[in-house]
């Protein structure tokens, strides 16, 4: 057997096992939610105030794309807690998606290098078996495949 489709093959092997993890995160029930959790700071402009001072005022938003402008909301206290998941959900399952698509191309890479050494070891028995013949075949069928 050869050893270069021996180690493609085992290539391929390494790289489908790899696929297990990002399915378990794709089949995950967990809603996602498409946006980014971060702390806004700012003055509120009355000038007793501790934030004209430099303790600006804190907030946590959910910035998200709803519908074709970006939106930004505040979570109340009860909330943050499940936008926090859903939020890293999301960027769990597009990172999965990524690597998913990656390895896909890594995989083809692997897989049509493997075709093409069959192809090149299927050519040499093809013709090794028609220079036995010595008859001209018209196609691998006919030379004793």
């Amino acid at each position: 057997m050869n050893t270069a489709l021996s180690s493609l093959r085992a290539q391929l092997r390494d790289l489908t096992q790899q696929l297990e993890p990002l399915r378990e995160i794709f089949l995950k029930r967990q809603p996602l939610l498409p946006g980014s959790l971060y702390t806004l700071r700012r003055r509120c402009g009355k000038s007793n105030c501790r934030c004209a001072e430099g303790q600006l005022h804190a907030t946590t938003v959910l910035s998200y794309r709803g519908g074709a402008r970006p939106q930004t909301i505040t979570p109340t206290p009860q909330q943050l807690g499940a936008v926090k998941q859903a939020t890293d959900a999301y960027r769990r399952f597009r990172r999965a998606r990524a690597e998913l698509v990656k390895l896909h191309r890594q995989m083809m890479q692997v897989i049509d290098a493997i075709e093409a050494q069959r192809v090149r070891e299927g050519n040499q028995k093809f013709h090794t078996l028609r220079a036995k013949t010595d008859a001209p075949a018209s196609s691998p069928m006919s030379a004793g495949w």
